[in-house]
């Protein structure tokens, strides 16, 4: 029986089930429904291996969007050791070698949820936006005027969600490109509820659409409150009408929860009434992998027309290192070996640059940028949008 690499994919069901053993008591979860989840994976799946199974996690291949195009991007997730083996370098281990497999093989970008911020750093991730859970009153909500109707979804509307999902979040840096495995994640819904969908037209054109369950705390008689996985609007009348929608469950519900962005649209239609507070915040950490790729895959403004040169430091990826000149003209990026006397760009201060989270002025603060100002302002024009996040977790 040939010997297993110290690194790699499950050798069938026994080792998948192993790593779901470890991944769920790193996680304080259920062995069975780890162990399906890791099985949804399919081939995205990897190993440490120290003759049995040592440590694991999951990557999804998906999409980012930065700048309004799609970044491929290898989302890592389930990252977990054996209980009696952490602290001892496996976890750095396993995401050193992912790495190095991502960049041979894989996106030119990577992006976590971490649960180790320091051992993510560590490797050149470094936090990039949020996903942030906003909580409103129902019996506050704004109302619609009626021009625009309501009505249920049924399964087979996967490609109009689709369709508005990414006419609101493609232009919005750091939002998913979702794949069938993340809107699996959005449409699970738990046993006690099911998951209930709506679209709100306007003379038959769809103008946005809400996915939500509802949740009764114990204790709390027949009141509940109404959490949206998705809540998509296209237009201002799109917002009022589907808040109003919610609205009208005020007689047995308390609060609507909602993910968006920290300068959403539909916080300022929702500020007129209430104060809106943050229920839950979690910030994401993104990658770059492949310097190059991953800055001319990007999108940018067409408007802009400039150049900077910058000496990135990327020590767990040499290639990345050294001297480059950025062009940046009709909103494609040109990315060359080469240039001298541009500032000094951690490969972590890259990854906060580009998504968007942080300024060029931001990054020195944090001294992840270094050395002459001379480029600062193109960098910064180059790299202006919007605050990056995303309503998904993985």
């Amino acid at each position: 029986m040939a010997k297993l690499p110290r690194y790699g994919e499950p050798d069938g069901d026994a080792e998948r089930r192993r790593y779901a053993g470890i991944v769920a008591q790193a996680f304080a979860g259920d062995v069975d429904a780890f162990t399906g989840w890791i099985n949804s994976a399919g081939p995205d799946v990897r190993l440490l291996r120290d003759g049995d199974v040592q440590a694991g996690l999951v990557f999804y291949r998906m999409g980012q969007f930065f700048g309004g195009r799609s970044v491929p991007t290898w989302g890592v997730a389930g990252v977990g050791v054996k209980p009696e083996l952490r602290s001892q370098g496996m976890a750095r281990e396993l995401m050193s070698a992912l790495l190095q497999e991502n960049f041979e093989l894989g996106a030119p970008l990577s992006t976590l949820y971490p649960a180790a911020p320091k051992l993510y750093r560590n490797l050149g991730w470094e936090f990039a936006g949020s996903r942030c859970a906003y909580a409103a009153r129902l019996s506050e909500l704004p109302h619609g005027d009626g021009s625009l109707q309501v009505r249920p979804l049924d399964d087979s509307a996967q490609e109009l969600l689709s369709e508005l999902y990414r006419r609101r979040h493609a232009v919005e840096n750091g939002c998913l490109d979702r794949i069938d495995r993340i809107w699996e994640r959005v449409k699970r819904a738990p046993r006690e509820t099911p998951l209930c969908a709506y679209v709100v037209e306007r003379n038959g054109v769809p103008e946005g659409y809400t996915l939500y369950i509802q949740k009764r705390e114990p204790g709390a008689g027949f009141r509940y409150d109404m959490h949206a996985r998705d809540l998509v609007c296209l237009t201002r009348d799109a917002a009022r009408e589907l808040l109003g929608f919610f609205a009208r469950n005020r007689s047995v519900a308390n609060h609507l929860y909602f993910y968006a962005a920290p300068q959403d649209p539909l916080l300022i239609e929702l500020q007129l009434n209430q104060e809106v507070r943050v229920h839950e915040r979690q910030d994401w950490m993104l990658r770059i992998v492949r310097v190059p790729d991953a800055l001319q895959q990007r999108g940018y403004s067409a408007h802009v027309k400039t150049e900077a040169q910058v000496t990135i430091d990327d020590p767990a990826l040499p290639d990345n290192s050294g001297d480059w000149t950025l062009q940046l003209s009709d909103g494609r990026m040109q990315v060359e070996r080469g240039g001298r006397g541009g500032p000094r760009l951690h490969v972590r201060g890259l990854a906060a640059l580009y998504s968007g989270s942080l300024a060029p002025a931001q990054l020195r603060h944090a001294g992840l940028l270094t050395g002459t100002e001379q480029h600062d302002a193109a960098l910064q024009a180059m790299f202006a949008g919007t605050t990056p996040w995303m309503p998904d977790f993985f």
